[in-house]
Parts: structure tokens; C-alpha cells; sequence
């Protein structure tokens, strides 16, 4: 039997219960204290009351949540693997776990900044893909991440993606290179193709910091294989938009749409 996606598994939990949807629709914008999910859903439930029943049949201080429904529905997301707690002094925290915050940031239907992350295995890959994104109507991001071996992209390669995006388009975005170092990327004892968890983890600790604020699409078109590996590695583990585009041509391309990674067994 196949597994569900997590976008399936958040959409029913975003569908079923609407205490969830209330909790997950808050930690998308970040951490919340208990006190703070517990005082969102009184106000959604005080406003259905009032929307069922009128604002004159309502006493809005006897709508409470209780600590047993409380509990219940965060315990059962924790369970789930799609939020996480912690105890600071005392308050208990609650937020997204990062692998879900893009599922559930496509259930509840919020948008963000487009962060665009790509790799380039040439410099001479820079026109043709540059020129492509320009014109693209489909992705206009406002960061553009791009990762590079640092062993072909010596300090004189000219890194100035701006320079080809074409007069009139009114495109913008912030460029951002980083260089995986050769130490990662070089022929090792046991690694003739470079070290792959080293590259993932480079990669990962960049990413994970744009997940919170970005929409994150993942062009895997690119990149030496290590780099399309380990981008493909972090695609699926975060559950983020991976896109293959088989020629940057913006009159003739096909872009292909790749799926998150399955979630089954209520395991990431």
C-alpha cells in the first residue's frame, strides 16, 4: 500500500479538525506559547458561536478552552511528527517541525517570498538559465540561491547573473553563491564521487534558514551529480517544491513538477 505525501496526511488534519487548522495556521507564522493556541481557538470558536447563534445569544466569557482539548490536539500533531514543544520557563512552546512547514503552508493556502535555489555547473550555464528565470511568468523569486563546486568556480569566473537579465523584464532578486569546498566535492578514500551526507548537510544548513519566511522552489536541472543529489536529498526531506526544466528556452521548455516525499506510517 502507498504511503500518503505529507501535503495528504496535513490536509486531512487541516480538514478534519478545525482546532488543528487554527493551531497550524498560527505556527506557520512562527512559535506560540500554549496560552497563546489556546486564546486563537477561543476567539474562532466564540466567532462561530456568535455567526450560529447571534452576538446577543453569545456571553463571550463563557467560551473557554479546555486544557484536556487543548492538549489532545497539540499532543496528536506532536505524534504526527508535524509540530514540536518545548518548556521554556513556564511556558510550553510550540512550533512547525521544518519538514512540515511547507506542507502545511500549501494546506492553509499562504504564500510567501519565492526563495529559487539552483545549482550551475558551469559558468558558462549562467546566460541561457539567467535569461530563462528573467522572462519566466510561472517563478519570480525574490532570492535566487545559487550552489556551486568551488573547484571549478575559481575567484576570476565573473559571478554577475544580473548583467543577462534583459532590459524591460523589471525583474529584481537578491543573488546569493555558495561555494561547496573541494574537501567535500574531490575524490576521497571510499568517496570517488565526493562525499554525499557532507554535501546534504552544507546544502541543508543553508536551506533550512529560508523556510520559515520563503516559499522555497528547487530547480534540479543543473549541478554536477553530487550537487543534483544532495539538492534532490534536501527536496524530498522538506517536502519542498523540485522542479526539473528540460531546456531554458522560454518559448519551447517543458518544466517538470516533482513530488514531496511519502510519508507513511505517521514516520518522516
Amino acid at each position: 500500500m502507498l504511503g500518503k505525501t505529507a501535503d495528504q496526511v496535513i490536509q486531512e488534519e487541516v480538514e478534519c479538525v478545525r482546532a488543528r487548522r487554527i493551531i497550524l495556521d498560527q505556527l506557520e507564522g512562527g512559535p506560540k506559547s500554549g496560552s497563546e493556541l489556546r486564546e486563537s481557538i477561543r476567539k474562532d470558536m466564540t466567532a462561530k458561536l456568535i455567526d450560529k447563534k447571534g452576538k446577543e445569544q453569545v456571553k463571550v466569557e463563557k467560551v473557554v478552552v479546555s486544557d484536556p482539548k487543548l492538549y489532545h490536539n497539540t499532543k496528536h500533531l506532536e505524534d504526527e511528527g508535524i509540530i514540536r514543544s518545548r518548556r521554556e520557563s513556564k511556558e510550553r512552546i510550540y512550533e512547525l517541525c521544518p519538514r512540515a512547514i511547507h506542507p502545511v503552508r500549501r494546506a492553509l493556502g499562504i504564500k510567501r517570498p519565492l526563495a529559487y535555489i539552483a545549482s550551475l555547473e558551469q559558468p558558462d550555464d549562467q546566460r541561457p538559465f539567467i535569461l530563462w528565470l528573467s522572462k519566466s511568468k510561472e517563478f519570480r523569486p525574490r532570492n535566487l540561491l545559487l550552489f556551486v563546486e568551488a573547484r571549478t568556480w575559481q575567484r576570476q569566473v565573473l559571478r554577475s547573473v544580473d548583467r543577462f537579465i534583459p532590459n524591460g523584464t523589471g525583474r529584481k532578486w537578491d543573488t546569493d553563491w555558495y561555494d561547496i569546498p573541494p574537501e567535500i566535492t574531490s575524490k576521497q578514500e571510499g568517496a570517488d564521487h565526493g562525499n554525499l551526507p557532507a554535501a546534504y548537510d552544507f546544502i541543508r544548513d543553508i536551506v533550512i534558514d529560508y523556510l520559515p519566511s520563503h516559499d522555497i522552489v528547487v530547480d534540479l536541472s543543473m549541478g554536477t551529480p553530487l550537487v543534483q543529489a544532495a539538492l534532490t536529498r534536501v527536496t524530498e526531506e522538506y517536502a519542498l517544491r523540485g522542479i526539473y526544466v528540460e531546456k531554458y528556452d522560454v518559448d519551447g521548455t517543458v518544466v517538470t513538477q516533482l513530488h514531496p516525499r511519502e510519508f507513511e506510517n505517521g514516520i518522516w
